[in-house]
């Protein structure tokens, strides 16, 4: 009786000890122009867009789409915005400035309701399963002209290099690397 009253007091200080352990302060630390979106895009379709907006701009008009119920222009902005960033990951020099994207997406997309992401994926899954429309619209609309700062300003190169470089590889060739992106990510012939 004795032992499980001794073992009962340990496992209670153990489980005790277990769930005070003190928290760790956490220090969020950006630079200027991460993430950032200077020409905003709202519910649009893709043939409104110009390629001088950025990815972030898109999903502004995305999440914009999803507000106001319209899965269509929604879907294709989606195709747009993730283009665009596929593009700039293949132009931009710092791996770690590629994750821009995939942190989009959490932005926009985590504060959405299943039937809402439900309904997206529904048209995106139409797009993608006639993709004559978004290919002609993406094809038309160009690859990206800006320069990616909201990527490059996201990766840890903006905090070591200091202006060094510009943060895009040398000798990067727009028309293939967009055709590429076409291909794979809209399946565009």
């Amino acid at each position: 009786m004795e032992s499980k009253i001794i073992s009962g007091v340990v496992v209670f200080i153990l489980l005790t000890l277990c769930s005070t352990s003190t928290l760790a302060n956490v220090t969020n630390y950006e630079t200027e122009g991460n993430l950032e979106s200077p020409k905003p895009a709202g519910c649009i379709s893709v043939s409104e867009l110009t390629n001088e907006q950025n990815p972030v701009d898109i999903f502004t008009g995305l999440n914009t789409c999803l507000i106001n119920h319209d899965y269509k222009n929604a879907a294709e902005l989606y195709f747009a915005g993730m283009s665009y960033g596929l593009f700039d990951a293949k132009r931009v020099s710092d791996n770690t400035a590629h994750q821009a994207i995939i942190v989009l997406r959490m932005n926009v997309f985590s504060s959405q309701s299943q039937d809402v992401m439900e309904k997206l994926q529904t048209e995106l899954t139409k797009i993608t399963s006639e993709n004559t429309e978004i290919c002609r619209s993406l094809i038309n609309l160009g690859a990206p002209v800006y320069y990616p700062n909201y990527m490059v300003q996201h990766g840890i190169r903006a905090f070591t290099d200091q202006g060094k470089t510009d943060g895009l590889i040398e000798h990067f060739d727009s028309g293939s690397a967009w055709k590429e992106v076409l291909s794979a990510s809209v399946k565009c012939a």
